[in-house]
């Protein structure tokens, strides 16, 4: 009797064993470690419908709304540089605009080197009419896919 539970738990392990690295090689969530790739967004909310999230940036000049799984995102700044979205928070943070960073991967390698190009552009700027002009710049981009 203990002979075939020691046989059973033994080939429970192996079994384990096996389909565990299997599932391990093919794994493919590696590429959201990686930096290239990520993004960050300053968000300012999310609302159930469109006209709630509307009615809720009536006080804000820079902003997209972005719809994903029927709720509605408000964005006030976009960025792959985490310090860069820090200074974009941090902006806001001096109007009393409270936001948070929120992270995401894309993978179109067009819309990553558009936003690296205005990061450069924001990593340089001091002066709040400055970042809020290439913040501006960002959302009226049609070519960026976000």
């Amino acid at each position: 009797m203990k002979k075939n539970i020691i046989i059973v738990i033994t080939l429970g392990i192996l079994c384990g064993y096996l389909f565990g690295n299997l599932i391990y090689k093919n794994y493919d969530g590696t590429k959201y470690l990686e930096d290239d790739g990520n993004i960050y967004y300053v968000q300012y909310g999310v609302y159930t419908s469109k006209e709630a999230a509307v009615q809720n940036t009536s006080n804000l000049e820079n902003y997209i709304i972005r719809e994903l799984d029927d709720k509605y995102y408000i964005y006030l700044g976009v960025t792959t540089s985490y310090n860069t979205a820090l200074k974009i928070q941090n902006f806001y943070n001096d109007k009393d605009i409270h936001t948070y960073i929120r992270s995401d991967y894309v993978s179109n390698s067009e819309t990553l080197n558009k936003l690296k190009e205005f990061d450069l552009e924001l990593e340089k700027l001091e002066n709040v009419q400055d970042i809020q002009e290439v913040i501006k710049e960002i959302f009226e981009d049609k070519e960026l896919n976000l």
